[in-house]
Protein backbone atom coordinates (compact mmCIF):
# COMPACT_ATOMS: atom_id res chain seq x y z
CA UNK A 1 0.00 0.00 0.00
CA UNK A 2 1.39 3.72 -0.41
CA UNK A 3 2.66 5.76 2.25
CA UNK A 4 0.08 8.02 1.93
CA UNK A 5 -3.34 6.51 1.87
CA UNK A 6 -5.26 7.53 -1.82
CA UNK A 7 -8.82 7.25 -0.47
CA UNK A 8 -9.45 10.04 2.44
CA UNK A 9 -11.47 9.67 4.96
CA UNK A 10 -13.13 12.79 6.09
CA UNK A 11 -13.60 12.30 10.26
CA UNK A 12 -15.86 13.25 11.87
CA UNK A 13 -18.27 13.70 8.74
CA UNK A 14 -21.37 11.13 8.37
CA UNK A 15 -23.97 10.88 5.51
CA UNK A 16 -27.13 9.05 6.03
CA UNK A 17 -24.49 7.33 9.28
CA UNK A 18 -22.02 6.33 7.07
CA UNK A 19 -18.68 7.67 6.23
CA UNK A 20 -17.58 10.02 4.23
CA UNK A 21 -14.36 9.81 2.13
CA UNK A 22 -12.74 11.38 -0.79
CA UNK A 23 -11.58 8.79 -3.41
CA UNK A 24 -10.95 10.21 -7.48
CA UNK A 25 -10.55 6.87 -9.09
CA UNK A 26 -10.11 8.17 -12.15
CA UNK A 27 -6.17 8.66 -11.27
CA UNK A 28 -3.39 6.27 -12.62
CA UNK A 29 -1.97 4.58 -9.14
CA UNK A 30 0.35 2.28 -8.10
CA UNK A 31 0.28 -1.55 -8.90
CA UNK A 32 -2.22 -2.78 -6.25
CA UNK A 33 -3.19 0.34 -4.76
CA UNK A 34 -6.95 0.34 -5.70
CA UNK A 35 -7.82 -3.25 -4.46
CA UNK A 36 -5.93 -2.50 -1.12
CA UNK A 37 -7.47 0.87 -0.63
CA UNK A 38 -10.59 -0.27 -1.41
CA UNK A 39 -9.67 -3.18 1.41
CA UNK A 40 -9.05 -0.47 3.87
CA UNK A 41 -12.11 1.86 3.61
CA UNK A 42 -14.46 -1.69 3.04
CA UNK A 43 -13.42 -2.01 6.87
CA UNK A 44 -14.74 1.20 7.90
CA UNK A 45 -18.36 0.10 6.41
CA UNK A 46 -20.42 -2.02 3.58
CA UNK A 47 -21.47 1.72 2.29
CA UNK A 48 -19.66 5.14 2.28
CA UNK A 49 -20.31 8.40 0.55
CA UNK A 50 -17.42 9.32 -1.60
CA UNK A 51 -17.46 13.05 -2.09
CA UNK A 52 -15.36 12.86 -5.32
CA UNK A 53 -16.87 14.31 -8.38
CA UNK A 54 -20.10 15.51 -7.14
CA UNK A 55 -20.64 13.11 -4.57
CA UNK A 56 -22.07 9.47 -5.25
CA UNK A 57 -22.61 6.11 -2.67
CA UNK A 58 -19.82 3.23 -2.69
CA UNK A 59 -21.36 0.23 -2.17
CA UNK A 60 -18.25 -2.00 -0.77
CA UNK A 61 -19.49 -5.85 0.58
CA UNK A 62 -20.73 -8.72 -1.44
CA UNK A 63 -24.42 -8.19 0.16
CA UNK A 64 -24.55 -4.80 -1.26
CA UNK A 65 -23.55 -4.74 -3.90
CA UNK A 66 -25.43 -8.24 -5.22
CA UNK A 67 -28.53 -6.68 -3.90
CA UNK A 68 -28.36 -3.33 -5.97
CA UNK A 69 -27.60 -5.26 -8.64
CA UNK A 70 -30.76 -7.27 -8.56
CA UNK A 71 -32.63 -4.12 -6.98
CA UNK A 72 -33.01 -2.45 -10.66
CA UNK A 73 -36.55 -0.65 -9.54
CA UNK A 74 -34.15 1.03 -7.65
CA UNK A 75 -30.98 0.78 -8.77
CA UNK A 76 -31.15 1.62 -12.26
CA UNK A 77 -28.73 1.19 -15.35
CA UNK A 78 -30.13 4.68 -17.07
CA UNK A 79 -26.43 6.00 -15.76
CA UNK A 80 -23.59 3.64 -15.58
CA UNK A 81 -20.98 6.11 -14.65
CA UNK A 82 -21.18 6.89 -10.71
CA UNK A 83 -19.69 10.92 -11.27
CA UNK A 84 -22.05 11.39 -15.22
CA UNK A 85 -25.41 11.31 -13.56
CA UNK A 86 -26.97 12.55 -16.43
CA UNK A 87 -24.74 10.74 -19.70
CA UNK A 88 -25.52 12.02 -22.96
CA UNK A 89 -25.06 8.85 -24.55
CA UNK A 90 -27.00 5.66 -24.02
CA UNK A 91 -25.46 2.48 -24.62
CA UNK A 92 -27.64 -0.62 -25.41
CA UNK A 93 -28.21 -3.03 -23.37
CA UNK A 94 -26.06 -1.71 -20.92
CA UNK A 95 -27.76 1.06 -20.11
CA UNK A 96 -31.60 -0.50 -20.10
CA UNK A 97 -33.15 -1.78 -17.53
CA UNK A 98 -35.45 -4.61 -17.13
CA UNK A 99 -38.06 -5.68 -19.17
CA UNK A 100 -37.11 -4.35 -22.50
CA UNK A 101 -33.34 -5.29 -21.23
CA UNK A 102 -34.26 -8.73 -21.72
CA UNK A 103 -35.48 -7.66 -25.21
CA UNK A 104 -32.34 -6.57 -25.79
CA UNK A 105 -30.20 -9.63 -24.73
CA UNK A 106 -32.58 -11.94 -26.22
CA UNK A 107 -31.21 -11.20 -29.63
CA UNK A 108 -27.88 -11.49 -28.60
CA UNK A 109 -27.37 -14.11 -26.56
CA UNK A 110 -26.64 -16.73 -29.37
CA UNK A 111 -22.79 -16.22 -30.62
CA UNK A 112 -21.58 -15.85 -26.86
CA UNK A 113 -24.02 -18.93 -25.51
CA UNK A 114 -21.89 -22.00 -23.91
CA UNK A 115 -22.29 -24.23 -27.23
CA UNK A 116 -21.09 -21.00 -29.39
CA UNK A 117 -18.29 -20.67 -27.28
CA UNK A 118 -17.80 -24.77 -27.14
CA UNK A 119 -17.89 -24.46 -31.22
CA UNK A 120 -15.05 -21.97 -31.67
CA UNK A 121 -12.72 -23.45 -29.22
CA UNK A 122 -10.31 -24.52 -31.62
CA UNK A 123 -10.75 -21.59 -33.57
CA UNK A 124 -9.52 -19.78 -30.08
CA UNK A 125 -6.89 -21.60 -29.38
CA UNK A 126 -4.97 -21.30 -32.91
CA UNK A 127 -5.38 -17.32 -32.27
CA UNK A 128 -3.68 -18.29 -28.87
CA UNK A 129 -1.04 -20.25 -30.11
CA UNK A 130 -0.37 -17.87 -32.89
CA UNK A 131 0.18 -15.00 -30.79
CA UNK A 132 2.55 -17.07 -28.40
CA UNK A 133 4.62 -18.66 -30.72
CA UNK A 134 6.38 -15.49 -32.26
CA UNK A 135 7.28 -14.13 -28.33
CA UNK A 136 9.02 -17.55 -27.53
CA UNK A 137 12.23 -16.54 -28.77
CA UNK A 138 12.32 -12.98 -27.76
CA UNK A 139 12.59 -13.48 -24.15
CA UNK A 140 11.05 -10.14 -22.89
CA UNK A 141 7.76 -9.08 -23.97
CA UNK A 142 5.49 -5.98 -22.96
CA UNK A 143 2.18 -8.88 -21.91
CA UNK A 144 -0.29 -6.23 -22.09
CA UNK A 145 1.07 -4.96 -25.45
CA UNK A 146 2.19 -7.44 -27.12
CA UNK A 147 -0.90 -10.49 -26.26
CA UNK A 148 -3.16 -9.27 -23.78
CA UNK A 149 -4.56 -6.84 -26.29
CA UNK A 150 -3.93 -8.65 -29.55
CA UNK A 151 -5.44 -12.08 -28.27
CA UNK A 152 -9.25 -11.42 -27.41
CA UNK A 153 -9.19 -8.78 -29.54
CA UNK A 154 -8.44 -11.36 -32.50
CA UNK A 155 -10.88 -13.57 -31.39
CA UNK A 156 -13.98 -10.90 -30.59
CA UNK A 157 -13.96 -9.84 -33.97
CA UNK A 158 -13.80 -13.05 -35.25
CA UNK A 159 -16.92 -13.76 -33.84
CA UNK A 160 -18.63 -10.78 -35.18
CA UNK A 161 -17.21 -11.27 -38.35
CA UNK A 162 -14.77 -8.21 -38.57
CA UNK A 163 -11.94 -7.81 -40.31
CA UNK A 164 -8.61 -8.12 -37.84
CA UNK A 165 -7.01 -5.48 -39.21
CA UNK A 166 -9.67 -3.10 -38.06
CA UNK A 167 -8.35 -3.62 -34.45
CA UNK A 168 -6.02 -0.63 -35.16
CA UNK A 169 -8.87 1.65 -35.08
CA UNK A 170 -11.25 -0.51 -32.80
CA UNK A 171 -8.25 -0.92 -29.93
CA UNK A 172 -6.94 3.35 -29.46
CA UNK A 173 -10.80 3.88 -29.70
CA UNK A 174 -11.56 1.66 -26.78
CA UNK A 175 -8.54 2.64 -24.72
CA UNK A 176 -9.59 6.55 -25.43
CA UNK A 177 -13.48 5.95 -23.98
CA UNK A 178 -12.04 4.13 -20.88
CA UNK A 179 -9.74 6.96 -20.14
CA UNK A 180 -12.26 9.49 -20.22
CA UNK A 181 -15.40 7.56 -18.14
CA UNK A 182 -16.31 10.08 -15.38
CA UNK A 183 -12.87 12.20 -16.08
CA UNK A 184 -13.38 16.04 -15.17
CA UNK A 185 -10.24 16.32 -17.40
CA UNK A 186 -11.93 18.49 -20.50
CA UNK A 187 -9.43 16.86 -22.95
CA UNK A 188 -10.47 13.70 -21.82
CA UNK A 189 -13.86 14.11 -21.75
CA UNK A 190 -13.97 15.18 -25.24
CA UNK A 191 -11.60 12.85 -26.62
CA UNK A 192 -13.67 10.23 -25.42
CA UNK A 193 -16.66 11.90 -27.27
CA UNK A 194 -14.64 11.44 -30.37
CA UNK A 195 -13.23 8.12 -30.11
CA UNK A 196 -17.77 7.64 -29.62
CA UNK A 197 -18.37 8.93 -32.54
CA UNK A 198 -15.84 7.13 -34.49
CA UNK A 199 -17.06 4.18 -33.27
CA UNK A 200 -20.69 5.10 -34.16
CA UNK A 201 -19.54 6.18 -38.18
CA UNK A 202 -17.70 2.51 -38.28
CA UNK A 203 -21.01 1.39 -37.77
CA UNK A 204 -23.22 3.56 -39.59
CA UNK A 205 -21.25 2.76 -42.83
CA UNK A 206 -21.52 -1.38 -41.96
CA UNK A 207 -25.04 -1.01 -41.31
CA UNK A 208 -25.41 0.57 -44.87
CA UNK A 209 -23.18 -2.08 -46.38
CA UNK A 210 -25.52 -4.76 -44.82
CA UNK A 211 -28.59 -3.39 -45.88
CA UNK A 212 -27.51 -3.04 -49.64
CA UNK A 213 -25.52 -6.03 -49.09
CA UNK A 214 -27.12 -8.66 -46.78
CA UNK A 215 -24.64 -11.97 -45.80
CA UNK A 216 -25.83 -15.32 -44.84
CA UNK A 217 -24.61 -16.20 -41.49
CA UNK A 218 -23.07 -12.97 -40.49
CA UNK A 219 -24.44 -11.59 -36.89
CA UNK A 220 -24.91 -8.34 -38.22
CA UNK A 221 -27.01 -9.27 -40.91
CA UNK A 222 -28.91 -10.93 -38.47
CA UNK A 223 -29.08 -8.04 -36.31
CA UNK A 224 -30.30 -5.31 -38.70
CA UNK A 225 -33.00 -7.86 -39.21
CA UNK A 226 -33.72 -8.51 -35.69
CA UNK A 227 -36.82 -7.32 -33.85
CA UNK A 228 -36.77 -6.35 -29.96
CA UNK A 229 -39.94 -7.87 -28.64
CA UNK A 230 -43.09 -6.89 -31.72
CA UNK A 231 -40.80 -4.20 -33.07
CA UNK A 232 -38.53 -3.96 -35.64
CA UNK A 233 -34.68 -2.36 -34.37
CA UNK A 234 -34.02 0.69 -35.64
CA UNK A 235 -30.73 1.93 -36.81
CA UNK A 236 -30.15 3.82 -33.59
CA UNK A 237 -30.35 0.71 -31.61
CA UNK A 238 -28.65 -1.13 -33.98
CA UNK A 239 -25.25 1.43 -33.54
CA UNK A 240 -25.85 1.48 -29.66
CA UNK A 241 -25.71 -2.04 -29.67
CA UNK A 242 -22.45 -2.40 -31.65
CA UNK A 243 -20.92 0.28 -30.25
CA UNK A 244 -21.44 -1.44 -26.26
CA UNK A 245 -20.28 -4.37 -28.14
CA UNK A 246 -17.14 -3.16 -29.26
CA UNK A 247 -16.18 -1.50 -25.93
CA UNK A 248 -17.66 -4.70 -23.79
CA UNK A 249 -15.56 -7.14 -25.62
CA UNK A 250 -12.16 -5.36 -26.30
CA UNK A 251 -10.88 -4.59 -23.01
CA UNK A 252 -11.82 -6.75 -20.30
CA UNK A 253 -10.50 -9.80 -20.90
CA UNK A 254 -7.44 -7.51 -21.76
CA UNK A 255 -7.27 -5.98 -18.07
CA UNK A 256 -8.09 -9.88 -16.38
CA UNK A 257 -5.43 -11.49 -18.30
CA UNK A 258 -2.74 -8.78 -16.84
CA UNK A 259 -3.29 -9.48 -13.98
CA UNK A 260 -3.20 -12.83 -13.74
CA UNK A 261 -0.04 -13.02 -15.22
CA UNK A 262 1.55 -10.21 -13.17
CA UNK A 263 0.20 -12.55 -10.27
CA UNK A 264 1.99 -15.63 -11.99
CA UNK A 265 5.16 -13.55 -12.01
CA UNK A 266 4.96 -12.57 -8.72
CA UNK A 267 3.93 -16.18 -7.21
CA UNK A 268 5.91 -18.88 -8.55
CA UNK A 269 4.69 -21.44 -6.45
CA UNK A 270 0.98 -20.74 -8.01
CA UNK A 271 2.16 -20.70 -11.20
CA UNK A 272 4.21 -23.85 -10.67
CA UNK A 273 0.86 -25.81 -9.82
CA UNK A 274 -0.38 -24.72 -13.09
CA UNK A 275 2.28 -25.81 -14.60
CA UNK A 276 2.18 -29.21 -12.93
CA UNK A 277 -1.33 -29.27 -12.63
CA UNK A 278 -2.81 -27.51 -15.72
CA UNK A 279 -6.14 -28.84 -14.84
CA UNK A 280 -6.14 -26.45 -12.25
CA UNK A 281 -6.49 -23.55 -14.66
CA UNK A 282 -10.52 -23.71 -14.57
CA UNK A 283 -9.76 -23.04 -10.96
CA UNK A 284 -6.93 -20.95 -10.79
CA UNK A 285 -8.64 -18.42 -13.37
CA UNK A 286 -11.90 -18.35 -11.23
CA UNK A 287 -9.89 -17.48 -8.15
CA UNK A 288 -7.79 -14.58 -10.09
CA UNK A 289 -11.01 -13.23 -11.63
CA UNK A 290 -11.91 -13.16 -7.88
CA UNK A 291 -8.86 -11.27 -6.20
CA UNK A 292 -8.46 -9.06 -8.76
CA UNK A 293 -11.95 -8.47 -10.46
CA UNK A 294 -11.54 -4.95 -12.38
CA UNK A 295 -15.23 -3.46 -13.17
CA UNK A 296 -16.49 -0.29 -10.85
CA UNK A 297 -19.74 0.45 -12.15
CA UNK A 298 -22.42 2.83 -11.28
CA UNK A 299 -25.95 3.15 -11.17
CA UNK A 300 -28.48 5.71 -10.67
CA UNK A 301 -31.06 5.75 -7.56
CA UNK A 302 -34.77 6.49 -9.01
CA UNK A 303 -36.68 6.52 -6.27
CA UNK A 304 -35.93 7.24 -2.54
CA UNK A 305 -35.14 3.60 -0.33
CA UNK A 306 -32.93 2.74 2.79
CA UNK A 307 -30.53 0.37 1.47
CA UNK A 308 -28.89 -1.77 3.98
CA UNK A 309 -29.98 0.59 6.87
CA UNK A 310 -28.85 4.11 4.72
CA UNK A 311 -31.06 6.40 3.30
CA UNK A 312 -30.49 7.16 -0.20
CA UNK A 313 -32.43 9.94 -2.39
CA UNK A 314 -33.75 9.85 -5.69
CA UNK A 315 -31.44 11.00 -8.08
CA UNK A 316 -28.10 9.92 -5.94
CA UNK A 317 -25.41 8.31 -7.84
CA UNK A 318 -24.18 4.66 -6.63
CA UNK A 319 -20.69 2.39 -7.32
CA UNK A 320 -21.56 -0.92 -7.08
CA UNK A 321 -17.90 -1.49 -6.26
CA UNK A 322 -17.28 -5.11 -7.17
CA UNK A 323 -13.54 -5.38 -6.89
CA UNK A 324 -14.05 -4.73 -3.07
CA UNK A 325 -17.26 -7.15 -2.86
CA UNK A 326 -15.00 -9.69 -4.54
CA UNK A 327 -12.69 -9.76 -1.56
CA UNK A 328 -15.16 -9.34 1.09
CA UNK A 329 -14.43 -10.86 4.80
CA UNK A 330 -17.67 -11.83 5.68
CA UNK A 331 -18.09 -13.95 2.07
CA UNK A 332 -14.72 -15.46 1.98
CA UNK A 333 -12.08 -16.54 4.50
CA UNK A 334 -8.52 -14.61 4.11
CA UNK A 335 -10.22 -12.97 0.71
CA UNK A 336 -6.74 -11.30 -0.58
CA UNK A 337 -5.26 -14.27 -1.18
CA UNK A 338 -5.35 -16.28 -4.52
CA UNK A 339 -5.47 -19.70 -3.19
CA UNK A 340 -6.54 -22.33 -5.56
CA UNK A 341 -7.72 -24.77 -2.91
CA UNK A 342 -10.14 -22.46 -2.32
CA UNK A 343 -13.95 -23.97 -1.24
CA UNK A 344 -15.92 -20.94 -0.72
CA UNK A 345 -15.77 -18.69 -4.04
CA UNK A 346 -18.33 -20.01 -5.90
CA UNK A 347 -21.01 -17.20 -7.10
CA UNK A 348 -18.11 -14.09 -6.92
CA UNK A 349 -19.35 -10.81 -8.61
CA UNK A 350 -16.62 -10.27 -10.91
CA UNK A 351 -18.98 -10.97 -13.82
CA UNK A 352 -21.83 -8.87 -12.16
CA UNK A 353 -24.92 -10.45 -10.77
CA UNK A 354 -29.17 -10.59 -11.32
CA UNK A 355 -30.10 -9.16 -14.90
CA UNK A 356 -27.07 -7.44 -16.29
CA UNK A 357 -24.67 -10.00 -15.57
CA UNK A 358 -21.78 -10.15 -18.47
CA UNK A 359 -22.86 -11.42 -21.57
CA UNK A 360 -19.95 -12.41 -22.45
CA UNK A 361 -19.00 -14.66 -20.05
CA UNK A 362 -18.22 -17.97 -21.45
CA UNK A 363 -15.97 -16.39 -24.16
CA UNK A 364 -13.93 -14.50 -21.29
CA UNK A 365 -13.27 -17.78 -19.16
CA UNK A 366 -12.87 -19.57 -22.15
CA UNK A 367 -10.21 -16.99 -23.58
CA UNK A 368 -8.50 -16.77 -20.07
CA UNK A 369 -8.35 -20.62 -19.87
CA UNK A 370 -7.10 -21.21 -22.93
CA UNK A 371 -4.44 -18.15 -22.94
CA UNK A 372 -2.73 -19.88 -19.68
CA UNK A 373 -2.70 -23.27 -20.76
CA UNK A 374 -0.70 -22.44 -23.94
CA UNK A 375 1.13 -19.67 -22.58
CA UNK A 376 2.82 -22.05 -20.17
CA UNK A 377 2.92 -25.29 -22.83
CA UNK A 378 5.83 -22.98 -24.26
CA UNK A 379 6.86 -20.14 -21.54
CA UNK A 380 6.34 -21.65 -18.26
CA UNK A 381 9.12 -19.51 -16.40
CA UNK A 382 9.41 -15.73 -16.46
CA UNK A 383 9.41 -12.54 -14.28
CA UNK A 384 7.37 -9.47 -14.01
CA UNK A 385 10.34 -6.28 -14.46
CA UNK A 386 9.82 -2.89 -13.68
CA UNK A 387 6.87 -4.14 -10.90
CA UNK A 388 7.42 -0.42 -9.58
CA UNK A 389 6.95 1.65 -12.45
CA UNK A 390 3.40 -0.11 -12.86
CA UNK A 391 0.04 1.98 -12.71
CA UNK A 392 -3.00 0.73 -12.91
CA UNK A 393 -6.52 2.98 -13.73
CA UNK A 394 -9.76 3.34 -13.06
CA UNK A 395 -13.25 3.03 -13.37
CA UNK A 396 -12.34 -0.38 -14.81
CA UNK A 397 -8.95 -1.10 -13.56
CA UNK A 398 -6.38 -2.31 -15.72
CA UNK A 399 -2.64 -2.89 -15.96
CA UNK A 400 -0.92 0.29 -18.85
CA UNK A 401 2.40 -2.66 -19.02
CA UNK A 402 3.75 -5.25 -17.68
CA UNK A 403 7.00 -6.27 -18.99
CA UNK A 404 7.64 -9.99 -18.61
CA UNK A 405 10.91 -11.46 -19.11
CA UNK A 406 12.32 -15.39 -18.94
CA UNK A 407 15.20 -16.98 -20.55
CA UNK A 408 15.55 -18.20 -24.18
CA UNK A 409 16.88 -21.34 -24.50
CA UNK A 410 18.25 -23.37 -27.60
Amino acid sequence: MPDTPLIEVLEGQQKGGCPVVNFDFNQPLPIHSYHEELDRIRALSPIVWNTYGGGFWMLLNDETVRDAFHAHEVFSSEATIPTVPEPDWHWIPTMENPPKHKLYRRVLNAPFSPRAIRDREDRIREHAIDFIEPLVAQGRVNFVDAFAKEYPTKVFLEILGLPHEDSAKFVPWVETVFGGLGAEDGDATTAMADAQAGIRNYFVDLLADRRENPRDDDFFTDLSRARIGTEQITDEEFLNICGVLVLAGLDTVKSQLGYMMLHLAENPEDRQRIIDEPELIPVAVEEMVRVYSIVMDGRKIVQDTEFHGCPMKAGDMAMLTVPSATRDETKYADPGKVDFNRTDATGHLAFAAGPHKCLGTHLARREMNIALEEWHKRIPHYRAVDVDELRETGPQLGLEDLWLEWDVTG
